[in-house]
């Protein structure tokens, strides 16, 4: 019988770097690596995402790696992204999260389909305030099941985390 998890990414090491086949590689490479594999695949698979283009939904977002292979975010909603007063909308947020999981799995050379998304806002996320994002990949199902998770802080304050399954496209 095989086996649940094919790989699970320790919550204390640095993000595992996963090829297509599921396996660790070297992490020496740095965020250049991840970087070129992103724009490569965005060009085939994500170029018209709404995040992709311009004017952007939520203009001012920026994405990038780090060395480890972690996919970070920063941004500044105003109030064209507000739903409550004061508040982002949690559907922009949902959006930026879904966003941000589908891009560090084309990083790591994975295009991906959301299967499931769950966000878990545990504060409101105010306008006009920086918030950050990271965003990892934890675990990989049979190859072909991708677990992701991200947190999003403001002012160092988890305010948002959500868990994500992507289902590998061949």
């Amino acid at each position: 019988m095989r086996p649940l998890i094919a790989e699970i990414v320790e919550p204390d090491m640095p993000v595992a770097v996963l090829n297509r086949a599921g396996n660790s590689e070297d992490r020496q490479h740095g965020a250049l690596k991840y970087e070129q594999k992103l724009a490569e695949l965005k060009k085939q698979h994500h170029s018209q995402c709404l995040f992709n283009r311009q004017p952007s939904i939520v203009p001012g977002l920026k994405f990038w790696f780090d060395d480890t292979g972690t996919f970070n975010g920063r941004f500044n909603c105003n109030a064209y992204q507000q739903g409550y007063d004061t508040m982002v909308h949690g559907g922009i947020i949902a959006a930026i999260i879904d966003s941000s999981m589908a891009q560090c799995l084309m990083g790591h050379g994975i295009v991906g389909y959301t299967a499931n998304l769950s966000v878990k806002y545990r504060k409101p996320v105010a306008i006009r305030t920086v918030t950050k994002l990271q965003t990892s990949i934890v675990a990989v199902n049979y190859r072909v099941l991708y677990s992701v998770s991200c947190r999003m802080t403001q002012n160092d304050v988890c305010v948002v985390k959500a868990d994500g399954r992507f289902f590998k496209v061949k």
